[in-house]
């Protein structure tokens, strides 16, 4: 039985790697900080930035850590995890629905 994420394109970052997002992917398959930002947006209750982030996943607020979780948070945006519709601020990916004109 072929896995549900074969073909998935996986890119290394450091020793971490971040699939791009495909139906059926959940955040489980993410390395542990990365899920950890996806669920800390996803309980926001509304946009947040990095620096609002770095506390909620434990790290100290201090400048290069907020660079380190914003550059994670944009590499999220760029494979389909969360969305950034106004510049540094995140939110849950809003997944757009294709309607087929069958389904009328």
């Amino acid at each position: 039985m072929a896995s549900a994420y074969a073909g998935a394109e996986r890119q290394v970052i450091g020793v971490l790697t971040v699939p791009n997002w495909q139906p059926g992917m959940g955040p489980e398959i993410l390395p542990q900080v990365y899920r950890d930002i996806v669920e800390v947006v996803a309980d926001a209750p509304g946009p947040v930035r990095a620096k609002q982030v770095v506390p909620r996943i434990g790290l100290p607020d201090e400048t290069g850590k907020i660079e380190g979780t914003g550059a994670k948070l944009k590499r999220l945006v760029d494979r389909g995890w969360l969305d950034e519709d106004t510049p540094g601020m995140f939110t849950p990916v809003r997944r757009r629905r294709t309607i087929s004109p069958n389904s009328r």
